[in-house]
């Protein structure tokens, strides 16, 4: 779903990538074991490892929620990995036509590319609370209804300015004061984009199991911040299937754990449709001391929250749901390949 997908939650488990009868029998036992549990059996374990994506759809507990699970094997060591995970246009902006990494302290030209497509500005003239095809609060609809000049030929001007001043306030305020500062969504009934994010990172009970630091980093950022810790802030536009141009803008922490695992975390900020929240774990690690060579897995899950979307005679959530496992199966084989390219460099 490209950037949007990027609204997704991943684990990287590091594996010995062999030939497709004995890859299973080679396999660490803790990542045969998970691989089980997410309902895969040794024939898709050995394909995976092979480099066949191995995607599905897992349950969630809420009805609005998605969770897409995949993985693929990739023969590059874990240190390689890891060391390109953070190139433009792999992990930050994966399949976006348009994303920018912002500075810190952000400045105007970190939005001076942003603007909203020419197929949908219009319909910021008529905004109201419960009655938006953009995710805003409020006082944010009333800006652009009445703050721009509809009638003037450079409305959409007008438009992309106010879209360029509010995401700058919005990372300004989300840096300082962290989930907090996420906006609240009046298109559809007042939701919190930080609860719904508060409810994704809950479910993802790998960060209380393996890796409580960044667990507790995610929940009070800015604060307790795990020495080592990277961290980028970016925005990307992309068009995820069957729906409108989504902007997003995206957190992504990289943890490097004590147990030597590398965790790479990404969480959505703010999207202008269709997405309450997302969240997305990355855990690269190797196979062992004696193997720093050795190849890896890489194991996808991406939990979405969608706002209402309907479902009967439109059925546009069964579309999104097929779009996503489309998408999570071409964004693995797109990252492996690029994981391999980069590590030949």
């Amino acid at each position: 779903m490209a950037n949007v997908f990027s609204l997704r939650v991943r684990c990287v488990v590091a594996a010995c990538l062999l030939p497709i009868t004995s890859a299973i029998a080679q396999a660490p036992a803790a990542v045969t074991q998970y691989l089980h549990k997410m309902g895969l059996d040794d024939s898709q374990i050995a394909s995976a490892a092979a480099g066949k994506p191995i995607v599905k759809l897992l349950p969630a507990k809420n009805d609005r929620d998605v969770v897409v699970f995949g993985v693929i094997g990739v023969p590059v060591s874990a240190t390689d990995y890891v060391k390109h995970a953070l190139d433009p246009g792999r992990l930050i902006g994966e399949g976006s036509p348009r994303f920018h990494i912002i500075a810190d302290p952000a400045t105007q030209a970190d939005v001076r590319a942003l603007a909203f497509d020419s197929s949908e500005y219009r319909d910021l003239k008529t905004c109201q609370p419960g009655n938006c095809n953009f995710k805003l609060p409020a006082s944010a609809m009333k800006s652009f209804r009445e703050g721009v000049n509809w009638d003037a030929p450079n409305a959409k001007a007008q438009a992309d300015a106010k879209l360029e001043s509010g995401m700058l306030t919005l990372i300004g305020g989300y840096r300082s004061r962290g989930s907090a500062a996420m906006l609240t969504y009046d298109d559809n009934g007042g939701v919190r984009a930080s609860d719904a994010y508060s409810a994704l990172l809950a479910q993802s009970s790998e960060l209380y199991d393996y890796a409580p630091p960044l667990q507790q980093y995610l929940t009070s950022y800015p604060t307790n911040r795990p020495p080592g810790t990277r961290e980028i802030l970016y925005w990307s536009n992309g068009h995820p299937p069957h729906l409108r141009p989504t902007l997003t803008l995206e957190h992504v922490v990289v943890y490097p754990s004590s147990s030597g695992t590398t965790l790479i975390a990404r969480k959505q900020v703010y999207a202008s449709h269709y997405f309450d929240g997302a969240f997305e774990l990355l855990a690269v690690a190797s196979a062992g001391p004696e193997a720093a060579a050795a190849p890896i897995y890489l194991i996808t899950v991406r939990r979405i929250r969608f706002d209402n979307l309907p479902g009967g005679v439109m059925n546009v959530r069964g579309r999104v749901r097929d779009g996503l496992v489309d998408e999570t199966r071409s964004s693995l084989q797109r990252d492996r390949s690029a994981a391999i390219s980069a590590a030949k460099r």
